[in-house]
């Protein structure tokens, strides 16, 4: 649907007469950076050092506690992440840093059966930080945690012995390893950083971005592809087209039942940057008033997903919940087809890319 939408976008924009009022490209790229980017990824790192802290204490001293709080540090980073993931652009994208930290979605189950292999071989690499970051991706970040801490064997970490000390050692591993990728992205975006000059004073020798233009689409695909993501990637697959032909094992974080706050998350991200990142003003200056329209879609989105009193696999196969979450897609269509017609009309954006590609 996103192929269809831009394709609207820019044949309406095309049509479209003079901007009502002239985009200031630079304050939506500067808002977006000090009030999302680097907040966001910040919350990231806070989150990803406790988790780091918390396995490690789970390792070094097994208990049912240990546990419980090592689980509460996993929900708090994929609540940190879920808010950023919708950007795919800038440090996170270096080194593989992206698909290290998230390597989804995995409808082949690549990364589980790398993980059970490690697991069964006894690799020690695993169980080294600097060498876990040069092994596969599917080794290396939230989802392969997520199966340690959630998979089958997972309860063993509450007790120890020689075949749980392993498998904690590779999670501190895998915990050790987003925690850097993290703080290095937060490095990659600090005043002064390559990357930062390049975001606000675009230039025509600039290597990333040679307009303010150039900025502002690169924002406008991370809010296009953030709503995507939730409708058809983490909805419309996992849900199929009705219950029997429903794939809930295709869902973010399933086995931790962090599905739904994952998708919460990511639209947190996506209106976080719609309202404080600039868009909505200048919706509210082509359209008064539809930017609200646009944000109580968003929110409907949202309390719909935390009204979500079932795993999502229950979900999936219960009639009544499988409709409010189809009415859901619906209301999210709306909302980014809005947005998508009136962003690229008023801020002069020519664009025909598949926003879930990156490019």
């Amino acid at each position: 649907m996103i192929r269809i939408l831009v394709a609207l976008v820019l044949a309406q924009a095309l049509w479209a007469g003079p901007c009502r009022a002239e985009t200031d490209h630079a304050a939506i790229a500067k808002a977006s950076l000090t009030e999302v980017i680097r907040p966001g990824y910040a919350a990231l790192a806070a989150a990803s050092g406790s988790l780091d802290d918390k396995v490690a204490a789970l390792c070094k001293q097994p208990s049912a506690d240990a546990l419980k709080e090592a689980k509460n540090a996993f929900a708090g980073a994929v609540d940190a992440w879920s808010k950023v993931e919708i950007f795919r652009f800038g440090p996170i994208v270096r080194d593989h840093r992206y698909e290290r930290l998230f390597f989804w979605p995995d409808p082949k189950s690549l990364g589980l059966r790398q993980v059970e292999d490690a697991l069964a071989k006894k690799d020690e690499g695993v169980t080294d930080p600097a060498k876990l970051a040069a092994k596969s991706v599917a080794l290396q970040g939230l989802p392969a945690l997520e199966y340690l801490l959630y998979g089958d064997g997972a309860d063993g970490l509450a007790t120890g012995g020689e075949t749980a000390a392993f498998r904690c050692s590779f999670a501190s591993s895998i915990a050790a390893n987003v925690d850097g990728i993290a703080k290095n992205v937060v490095e990659g975006w600090s005043e002064g950083s390559d990357y930062a000059k390049a975001f606000l004073e675009p230039a025509p020798d600039n290597a990333i971005y040679h307009t303010p233009k150039e900025v502002t689409l690169e924002l406008f695909k991370a809010f296009a592809s953030g709503i995507e993501l939730v409708r058809d990637q983490k909805l419309g697959k996992p849900l199929g087209a009705s219950a029997d032909e429903a794939k809930p094992k295709l869902a973010a974080f399933w086995r931790s039942d962090l599905s739904f706050a994952n998708m919460i998350g990511n639209l947190d991200g996506v209106i976080l940057l719609f309202s404080k990142g600039g868009f909505a003003q200048v919706v509210a200056d082509d359209s008064p008033g539809v930017e609200d329209s646009i944000l109580f879609d968003l929110n409907h989105a949202i309390e719909v997903l935390r009204g979500m009193n079932k795993p999502f696999a229950e979900a999936a196969s219960d009639q009544a919940l499988r409709a409010k979450l189809e009415a859901l897609r619906v209301g999210l269509k709306s909302a980014g087809q809005t947005a998508g017609d009136i962003i690229a009309r008023s801020a002069g954006l020519s664009f025909g890319f598949n926003a879930m590609d990156g490019d």
